[in-house]
């Protein structure tokens, strides 16, 4: 069976959704090592965390992802430069960081480690750069609101209810999905595995957008060749694309010519 994962960085762990052919399940990993051991097989993994390093600007992607979210652009971290994701703690990597123009915000330096852990493993497994991509959640829902921002924190229970309403148009599990890992992980018992509902929302968010292929796809930027930073990696966040709009905009071309 195909199957496409969603992952984003939950307390301890990567905190995984699986989606095949008329089937699901989730779980927890330590490491995305332990993601890619299990799961090598998957025709697509998009991963909540910076894929493509900068070595002395902000990245394109980053930019434009925050002006599409504009006012809620806050939501978008811009991912360090290489160097500085190498520093050993938060002063020393927002010196690095602030050489390059811009500064490391305190929020973002506990996802560092995960951002470092990312870039070795792909460094060492080159066969899975193909498979493993960025992407950000809230540019997702961003796209399958119609490409409009949801203003509603996901913190709340209405940005939680609008957010799943998008996805459960999206794929029509996700409704069960979300409530089956809301009353399992949300207990007792897995304490140390999510922060919140949030996590569940945000692999759920990745692991729909990467069922989607071709045309029902986006990029940022939107570039046949992306820039890859200085190991070849692209520097991309991959979205829902609106097929509907990239339909009208081609109608709209051809009528210009």
């Amino acid at each position: 069976m195909t199957k496409h994962i969603g992952v984003c960085w939950a307390s301890t762990g990567w905190f995984g959704v699986v989606l095949r052919d008329g089937d699901w399940e989730t779980d927890h990993f330590p490491s995305v090592w332990s993601l890619w051991k299990y799961h090598s097989d998957a025709a697509g993994i998009l991963i909540d965390v910076p894929i493509g390093l900068p070595e002395s600007a902000r990245r394109a992607c980053d930019v434009e992802a925050k002006r599409k979210l504009r006012p809620h652009g806050r939501r978008i971290c811009y991912a360090p430069v290489r160097e500085a994701v190498y520093e050993g703690n938060l002063e020393a990597a927002k010196e690095t960081n602030e050489a390059a123009g811009y500064s490391i915000q305190n929020q973002a330096w506990p996802r560092v480690p995960r951002v470092r852990e990312v870039d070795e493993f792909l460094d060492e497994n080159p066969g899975a750069r193909d498979r493993l991509r960025e992407t950000r959640p809230e540019l997702c829902f961003y796209a399958l609101n119609g490409h409009n921002p949801v203003a509603d924190s996901k913190r709340t229970d209405e940005g939680v209810r609008r957010r799943l309403a998008l996805l459960a148009d999206e794929h029509p599990e996700a409704t069960a999905i979300y409530e089956a890992c809301r009353d399992r992980y949300m207990t007792p018992r897995y304490a140390s595995f999510l922060h919140s509902e949030a996590d569940i929302l945000d692999a759920l968010a990745a692991a729909v957008t990467a069922r989607r292929s071709g045309e029902n796809l986006s990029e940022l930027p939107a570039r046949t060749d992306p820039p890859r930073d200085e190991r070849g990696l692209p520097m991309r966040i991959v979205y829902p694309s609106d097929v509907n709009q990239t339909r009208l905009s081609r109608l709209d071309a051809s009528h210009e010519r």
